[in-house]
């Protein structure tokens, strides 16, 4: 009997009841249930700013819909808290690259490998371009030749001042910190990564770096204390970064 206890754990039935008494809410607990909300890591993910969630749960009090909304919000925050400190994938950084080193302003960079998918002895590394304005992401015609890259097909590029033409694509594979992926880009006179490449990670810019995260996390705080060092990824020793805009030069 000791034993048992020692080992007891309140099931997730129970851990709803408690929480909603303490916040005088208790008279909820069967409506949760009925809806099929039995942890409280699905009380986390309800959506407190839908009407009809209330209406399903029988709260039609002003009050306890503010202290329900509240209790939720804590329960964010406590989560956020709890959860173990998230390894970043790689950094950012705010430069001109080479290639692009007669611009007004600097822009938003990141190192990565490129590698050829018809020899794993082929690699370059390279400084990429973020460009989150574009489909598209580039390489310059020397980074393709000397990854023996082939054209896999084509597809119709314009540009803002640009008529619209047709160019091949091709196929890379990227090595962006711990993540590798498969990519497919045109030609261009400077090497960028477009939004499809950034839409697969979710990003943090504070006022000294950019940090690609993991796009998979649902709740993440945006304290850069919380984050840990990459091991396979070192943050670049140049540049500023800025949260809106980058410094000017």
């Amino acid at each position: 009997m000791l034993y048992a206890a020692a080992v007891y754990e309140e099931s997730p039935d129970v851990k709803i009841k408690c929480w909603l008494l303490s916040k005088n809410l208790n008279l909820y607990a069967d409506r949760l249930g009925e809806n099929g909300i039995h942890t409280l890591e699905q009380v986390v993910d309800l959506e407190i700013n839908d009407d009809k969630i209330y209406e399903k749960l029988g709260i039609k009090l002003a009050g306890h819909r503010r202290r329900f909304e509240r209790a939720v919000l804590d329960l964010r925050r406590k989560r956020c808290l709890d959860e173990e400190p998230e390894t970043p994938v790689a950094y950012g950084y705010w430069a001109k690259p080479e290639d692009l080193s007669d611009a007004q302003n600097e822009f938003l960079c990141i190192q990565a490998k490129a590698k050829s998918p018809f020899n794993d002895h082929l690699t370059r590394n390279l400084e990429f371009m973020v460009d989150s304005g574009s489909d598209v992401s580039t390489l310059q015609r020397e980074i393709i030749d000397s990854l023996q890259l082939k054209s896999v097909s084509t597809v119709e590029s314009k540009g803002i001042h640009s008529a619209s033409r047709e160019k091949d694509l091709y196929n890379v594979y990227l090595q962006l910190g711990k993540e590798s992926l498969d990519i497919d880009v045109i030609e261009e006179n400077y090497n960028s990564l477009g939004n499809k490449i950034l839409r697969q990670f979710r990003h943090y810019i504070n006022g000294s770096r950019h940090i690609w995260l993991s796009g998979h996390r649902q709740h993440t705080s945006t304290n850069e204390e919380e984050l840990k060092e990459p091991s396979a990824a070192t943050p670049p020793s140049s540049s500023a970064l800025s949260t809106s805009q980058p410094p000017q030069p």
